[in-house]
């Protein structure tokens, strides 16, 4: 049986505040479930979304900090690598090299025992020369010729050096030095160098 606004009416009062109230908590719980859940809900969610940008902004902050960094250092880097390039000779120049290496050897008053030049040892982008030398002379004409074959335009290194006592000449004691040398060449054909780039 269907209860009318009439029937309502005659309710007692208690009855009636009853019934309102419980409308009125009916209309609450439904305010809240369909409106402010939901908005809570969203707000919340975008709380989180703003958190989470704020971190990727301050994360993007600092990379973007370091790249000017990272930038200089990679110039730096290109700088010393076209300086490299520059002091290594290409195939064409190893023979006047190795003549300036022996060159530097007679002019300190050396005498050559062994002067044997091996096969390259091909690198990434060089390749390198093995060179054994044997010298005799003075103390201080050994080491007047190790000091110039450092001082070449081009990139020479000596190493494994051993010095034996060789002899007297002229009542001078004469010293025997073996070492092996390594002479780095540009490989053509693996990159420009650098006067090359600016042509």
């Amino acid at each position: 049986m269907a209860i009318g606004l009439d029937d309502i009416k005659k309710l007692p009062l208690g009855k009636k505040l009853m019934i309102g109230l419980g409308l009125l908590l009916l209309l609450v719980y439904f305010y809240w479930f369909y409106l402010l859940q939901p908005a809570f809900d969203k707000k919340a969610k975008l709380g989180e979304d703003l958190e989470n940008i704020s971190r990727q902004i301050v994360t993007s902050q600092r990379v973007a900090g370091q790249i000017e960094q990272h930038k200089k250092a990679i110039a730096r880097l290109e700088d010393t690598l076209q300086i490299i390039l520059a002091k290594l000779p290409e195939r064409k120049e190893i023979p006047h090299l190795l003549t300036s290496v022996s060159e530097a050897g007679r002019d300190a008053g050396l005498d050559f025992v062994l002067f044997e030049p091996k096969a390259p040892v091909s690198k990434e982008f060089y390749a390198e020369i093995p060179v054994r030398i044997t010298v005799e002379g003075k103390y201080n004409d050994i080491a007047v010729f190790f000091d110039s074959v450092a001082n070449l335009p081009r990139i020479a290194n000596i190493t494994d050096v051993e010095i034996k006592r060789g002899g007297k000449t002229a009542g001078e004691d004469i010293l025997r030095a073996g070492c092996s040398m390594k002479i780095y060449m540009f490989l053509e054909g693996t990159n420009a160098k650098p006067d090359e780039k600016k042509k």
